[in-house]
């Protein structure tokens, strides 16, 4: 039975105190723990209350992949706002009075605590000795909530940096205000708690439940991850600055050398491997097909109808009329999106390039209208990829899977903590960059673009470090990870000012000529201004039913003629130039789609315009301004301005040191309630 099945009924089951923030907790009921910790199945029950809390769209349900998805070069969200405001911490701009910040807080703390009280009363049940029958079961699940109390701690690390912390939970300790600690402490704690449970797990092969339960490999990917961001760069306070500085800490290698051992450890046990295609993996997980064995280490294991909003914030936008859809699959908002530019970097060979970039979105009445603007959806999931719809007045609550830990990421960590361990690529770090591009490539490719390509990279430490991280940007779009590989190795700060320049250069350059294409152009190694197409040319298309084309088989389609470069309308019509270059499209027009009397008859070449992100004066929009502005934006005169401690400072970029380029205050305040709770015990840092 997969355990998602097993986690609808036991959401929200385990209480064993009741906790409306983390600070204030209820005493629990003795007798309530003694019962539950004296029976197995009961034992069951609480641990599938730990994965409530995972599960829940506070945490990793939504929350952390949606609203706390940083802006990068790889996830964006776009923002006209011209003002600082209280709650858009993607843009790095938000106070501690934000909805988003404390609701984030409070539900990882709640995590902890569960977690906490989990771990605690297992350890001291009478059952948990070595002599019983069911230790080897037991450890195991105290295992699954160690992990899962880790997961908590990361993401409150990579958000806030030092933090309140403590494995005890309050009911025990009765301390409401747990001290703030260092992150190099955590960090090591975290590991170390992790390292003495590792052996005593169970592999996901051995598993019932396989991926959609934390095993010993997930364990071990875990500790590779946690080791990896502590012995990378962090902000932290620092004198003479209130934003603080990017440092590492002094025993980095350390760190390093665990993160590397414990990849290497999910490596050599060939639990896994990268047999199923890319596409495969995230249409797998829509259509509920646990694949174990495969690229997937843990899928964070949703429920339909319960839990989980992967494919609805994800894949295209399908809008409603009054809540229902014309088609069966319901309403998806396609918010967690990418980059503008970030699908020209794939190669035009790369097999993940078509499926993470979706070009349209569905309106209220089913027609499929190309998207321009100042991001474009990822398709890795969406809830049109179900064979079985949801039904047409769905939203959210899909029970698409999501995969926490990959098997991608974890040759890839091994990858570049290799790397800097050793100062050099060396050949165990070149082939696990060469599994990833393997899956990314057909055969007929790989001499040439996995091959030729790495050892091309693979000439220095830096050179080789840049293509592991430009293999993860290609790879983990919509996973949230961009943001903290770009902070780990001190590069958030240079990425974003480039994203910045690619965004004002091209709108300029659709109207004018930009001062700053050339150095744009120079950094990226790409053409922008010979690539761009300014205008897409698309036409609406039957669907043909095969999934190797579209994955769903019965929603009407757009033909892109020229997605991926410029180029001008063909002179011929739809339906000829499908005939002439052999496609299987049968093009219709949009009364074919909606039946209206009000919609067109007309089969054509449709002519939209992209990159239009001037004003009409020649100034480039909002979005274009002020979508990283906590960091970089432009101001209404022309001017630019750059946040250099805490106070905005007019630059010239073209003459601009990058090298020297001030921290990004990614770090996010502590919430306002936490600090008012902790009677001024926890203050705030970073300029906030």
């Amino acid at each position: 039975m997969k355990l998602k099945n097993i986690l609808i009924s036991g959401v929200g089951v385990l209480a064993l105190t009741s906790c409306s923030d983390y600070l204030e907790v209820d005493a629990p009921s003795s007798a309530t723990v003694e019962s539950v910790f004296s029976s197995p199945s009961q034992i069951n029950t609480a641990l599938n209350g730990v994965y409530a809390k995972v599960l829940s769209d506070n945490t990793f349900g939504k929350y952390i992949y949606v609203d706390l998805a940083l802006n990068s070069d790889v996830d964006f969200s776009a923002n006209s706002n011209e003002v600082a405001q209280i709650n858009a911490p993607k843009r790095f701009d938000c106070t501690a009075e934000s909805g988003t910040v404390e609701k984030v807080w409070n539900s990882l703390y709640s995590g902890i605590e569960t977690a906490n009280e989990f771990i605690y009363n297992l350890e001291n049940s009478p059952l948990y000795t070595e002599d019983n029958s069911e230790y080897e079961e037991l450890a195991q699940k105290l295992g699954e909530a160690k992990v899962m109390r880790a997961m908590f701690y990361y993401e409150l690390l990579c958000y806030f940096g030092d933090i309140p912390f403590t494995f005890v939970p309050t009911y025990v300790s009765q301390d409401f205000v747990p001290a703030v600690t260092s992150r190099d402490e955590v960090y090591a704690k975290l590991i170390e708690d992790l390292r003495a449970i590792e052996p005593l797990m169970i592999p996901s092969t051995s598993l019932s439940e396989g991926v959609e339960r934390i095993s010993q490999d997930a364990c071990q990917a875990m500790i590779a991850r946690l080791a990896l961001q502590a012995g990378g760069y962090s902000l932290r306070p620092a004198e003479g600055t209130t934003v603080g500085k990017m440092a590492r800490p002094a025993n980095s290698k350390e760190f390093y050398t665990i993160a590397r051992d414990y990849a290497k450890k999910v490596i050599d046990s060939g639990t896994h491997s990268l047999t199923n295609s890319f596409k495969k993996v995230f249409v797998d997980e829509c259509n509920d097909i646990v694949n174990n064995g495969d690229d997937p280490i843990f899928e964070l294991p949703f429920g339909t109808g319960s839990t989980g909003q992967v494919g609805y914030y994800w894949g295209p936008k399908c809008e409603s009329s009054e809540g229902v859809t014309p088609h069966a699959w319901g309403e998806a908002k396609g918010d967690a999106r990418l980059e503008a530019f970030l699908r020209y970097k794939y190669d035009e060979k790369d097999l993940r390039r078509d499926h993470i970039n979706v070009f349209w979105y569905y309106t209220s009445s089913n027609l499929p209208q190309v998207h321009a603007d100042y991001s474009s959806y990822n398709g890795k999931w969406s809830k049109l990829w179900k064979t079985i719809a949801l039904g047409n007045n769905t939203t959210g609550a899909t029970g698409i899977n999501f995969p926490y830990l990959r098997y991608t990421d974890v040759l890839l960590m091994f990858a570049e903590a290799e790397n800097e361990i050793e100062g050099k690529p060396t050949a165990a770090a070149q082939d696990a960059l060469k599994q990833v591009r393997n899956r990314a490539f057909a055969p007929a490719d790989r001499a040439e673009k996995v091959d030729a390509y790495v050892a091309q990279v693979s000439t220095d430490k830096e050179t080789f470090l840049n293509a592991v991280l430009d293999e993860r940007a290609l790879e983990f779009g919509g996973e949230n990870i961009r943001w903290k590989d770009l902070v780990r190795n001190n590069l958030y700060g240079e990425k974003l000012f480039y994203t910045f320049l690619r965004y004002h250069s091209t709108a300029v350059n659709s109207v004018a000529s930009s001062e700053f294409s050339d150095m744009v152009e120079e950094y990226d190694g790409i053409k922008w201004s010979e690539i761009l197409p300014y205008d897409i040319f698309s036409c609406i298309i039957k669907n043909p039913g095969d999934k190797t084309l579209y994955e769903n088989t019965s929603q009407p389609l757009r033909f892109i003629f020229n997605p991926y470069k410029t180029g001008t309308q063909p002179q011929i019509s739809p339906a000829n130039f499908m005939e002439q270059n052999g496609l299987p499209y049968t093009p219709i027009s949009e009364k074919d789609v909606t039946g209206l009397a009000s919609s067109s008859s007309t089969i054509g070449w449709t002519d939209t315009q992209f990159y239009n992100w001037c004003n009409d004066d020649g100034s480039p929009k909002a979005q274009v301004l002020y979508s990283l502005y906590g960091y970089i934006r432009g101001e209404i005169n022309g001017d630019i301005t750059l946040v250099v401690d805490g106070k905005a400072t007019r630059i010239n970029p073209v003459s601009y040191d990058v090298k020297n380029l001030p921290a990004v205050r990614y770090l996010l305040p502590y919430p306002q309630e936490a600090i008012a709770r902790s009677s001024g015990a926890y203050k705030q840092q970073y300029g906030y």
